[in-house]
């Protein structure tokens, strides 16, 4: 443990000189090693041979003067010591991205990579909405869109996987922090000619014997929705399960009803579609909060950081 961590000590905060890149090679194998769970996977994955790879590795290893990773009989996973590395390289990485971002920002590019996940229980309308104007300033700016579960949401941010997600009532462990909360209510669409007794909240009642387009399960808006069906004695008549229903509601010429959390632009695209939104009351399904997360600690590169300046803006305003 001392030897790596003398190591980890002399190595630059941002590695920027020419003789320290070999660093970032190995920081590139070890990270792919540790999420692939085998040397052989990584190999594929990196185009290069698994015994190249492997002799890597285990040179780093001689180096370090420590094992960073155990051998299985099916794979690999990291030592205790190895995870101390496997963080300090997601940290070198994250750096030299940002380092990167910073002098293309400089030079007017405003290039990277935006890596943003979405929860199961929100349209991507308004996510890509912001993607498109977004690109329209910066072009250079490319962008993965991931859909992400509750489950995998802080792994993959703490990973760098992710730079930040748009998240629907999010559990936060200590590595989260939120960058901005929005209100949200539940809606359902309901077909334009669909009698509403009370335009101010729906009651779920109202919605038996209807054929009921339901949120993905273990989502939190899916939990939201069975627990309030249980604690009121309904059952509602689920016809199909998905994370957004505008596709479905295109493409089908049956009477569907659909829980959602619309945002600003989404009544748009349910009317062209023959579908009006309608609140669900609230005592039934209490206020919740869009919520757009990061890392704690993690470096964000500077067009995430741009794009985050202007999502947290355009979110503000749409509560105005």
């Amino acid at each position: 443990m001392a030897t790596v961590l003398r190591f980890l000590h002399h190595l630059p905060k941002t590695p920027v000189k020419e003789g320290e890149m070999r660093h970032l090679q190995s920081f590139k194998y070890v990270k792919m090693i540790a999420e692939s769970g085998s040397i052989r996977g990584a190999a594929e994955s990196l185009t290069i041979s698994p015994s190249a790879l492997n002799r890597h590795i285990q040179a780093l290893e001689q180096d370090l003067d420590i094992q960073i990773f155990e051998r299985l009989t099916k794979g690999v996973r990291l030592s205790t010591e190895g995870e101390l590395f496997y963080q300090f390289a997601l940290r070198q990485m994250a750096g030299f991205e940002q380092l990167q971002s910073q002098i293309n920002d400089i030079k007017g590019l405003r290039a990277g990579v935006v890596r943003i996940g979405v929860s199961a229980d929100l349209g991507l309308s308004f996510i890509h909405k912001e993607i498109a104007d977004y690109q329209n300033d910066f072009p250079e700016v490319s962008f993965a869109l991931k859909t992400v579960n509750q489950d995998d949401l802080e792994t993959m941010i703490n990973r760098s996987q992710l730079d930040m997600a748009l998240f629907y009532q999010p559990m936060l462990g200590r590595n989260l922090q939120v960058l901005h909360a929005s209100e949200i209510k539940v809606h359902v669409a309901l077909p334009n000619g669909a009698p509403v007794k009370d335009k101010a909240g729906i009651k779920l009642y109202e919605l038996m014997d209807h054929a009921i387009l339901m949120p993905a399960q273990d989502t939190e808006l899916r939990n939201k929705i069975d627990g309030a069906c249980e604690k009121t004695g309904i059952q509602l008549t689920t016809k199909m399960e998905c994370s957004d229903p505008l596709p479905h509601l295109s493409a089908t010429v049956k009477s569907r009803i659909a829980f959602c959390l619309p945002f600003d632009i989404d009544a748009k695209e349910y009317q062209t579609r023959g579908y009006k939104l309608v609140p669900v009351a609230s005592r039934e399904l209490t206020t919740g909060f869009v919520n757009l997360v990061a890392s704690t600690h993690n470096l964000m590169p500077i067009a995430a950081q741009k794009f985050v300046e202007k999502l947290i803006l355009r979110l503000e305003n749409m509560a105005d």
